[in-house]
């Protein structure tokens, strides 16, 4: 088309009139290429925050013992309530949705569609989120955002605040001093109050949870009404599982403990007293503790 037909074009002399009129210049490639990897990084960003959430979803749901769910709450539905962890479950999906609409915005993203895209950026942040948890950063990520958002607890304190509850028979603390024969234990539950800790009860699990010691939780009987917050209180325990649910079986026991949690007769066929066979839910609770906490 010669200089002519340009002249005779009207859309051509629409087009240069309209350059004209609104004072258009072509714009140097390097803007172009720095909003392009403008909208790659925000994209990049979003999928690394989405690792982030995923790894934190990870580490909440690995951490609590759903098992227990039924010393702790009236019914799995309620304790799926109180444990899912949706406020992570929202930031991954929020983060991922965000990496999606810049993604989209970058010189070749209009090409993909929608399932690509979408399904690349949840691997990507699955993925990378799995690595992080191996890592140990699920934990730190729900340790140091605390109770900063609002109408969030974190998991662990969460979890601390379901077992210790004494007037329900939950209890939870560090083993402090265990009797030579592990018929008693004194414990320091998480708001530092002492507990004589009576274990006539207790199975081999349950004393071998005792004989290795650290934070350990109990069911049993609640305490009697009307002690002094001062004073060592008491508590019959039913059954003693370890707090970390992934602490090993085979861990070595404390000499002379061991032996003695080896050798006791009380397995999972000695009766246990009316104290214990009257909690909440008893054969639930023996079942889970028969099968080697």
């Amino acid at each position: 088309m010669t200089h002519n037909d340009h002249n005779n074009d009207p859309l051509s002399q629409r087009v240069f009139q309209r350059i004209a009129g609104e004072h258009l210049v072509p714009r140097p490639r390097w803007e172009f290429r720095i909003k392009n990897y403008f909208f790659w990084t925000l994209g990049a960003c979003a999928v690394v925050l989405g690792a982030l959430a995923f790894s934190a979803t990870l580490f909440e749901i690995t951490n609590v013992d759903w098992r227990l769910s039924v010393a702790t709450h009236p019914s799995f539905f309620s304790f799926f309530l109180a444990a899912a962890p949706f406020l992570w479950v929202f930031a991954l999906a929020f983060f991922i949705a965000v990496g999606y609409v810049n993604i989209r915005q970058t010189n070749h993203g209009y090409r993909y569609s929608l399932a690509i895209i979408a399904l690349g950026a949840v691997l990507m942040s699955l993925t990378l989120g799995s690595g992080l948890y191996v890592a140990g950063l699920g934990g730190v990520i729900e340790e140091s955002i605390g109770d900063h958002p609002p109408f969030y607890r974190p998991i662990l304190l969460e979890e601390r605040s379901w077992w210790l509850a004494p007037e329900r028979g939950l209890l939870v603390g560090d083993v402090m001093n265990v009797a030579p024969d592990i018929t008693s234990f004194v414990l320091r539950d998480f708001s530092g109050r002492f507990w004589e800790v009576e274990g006539s009860d207790l199975h081999n699990p349950d004393l071998a949870a005792v004989a290795r010691g650290g934070v350990v939780r109990v069911v049993g009987v609640p305490a009697q009404e009307g002690a002094s917050a001062s004073t060592t209180m008491s508590f019959h325990a039913c059954f003693v599982f370890p707090w970390e649910a992934e602490r090993p079986r085979n861990k070595p026991l404390p000499l002379p403990l061991a032996a003695i949690a080896s050798s006791s007769e009380r397995s999972a066929t000695t009766t246990s007293s009316e104290e214990c066979r009257n909690i909440r839910p008893y054969r639930q609770l023996r079942s889970i503790d028969d099968a080697g906490f």
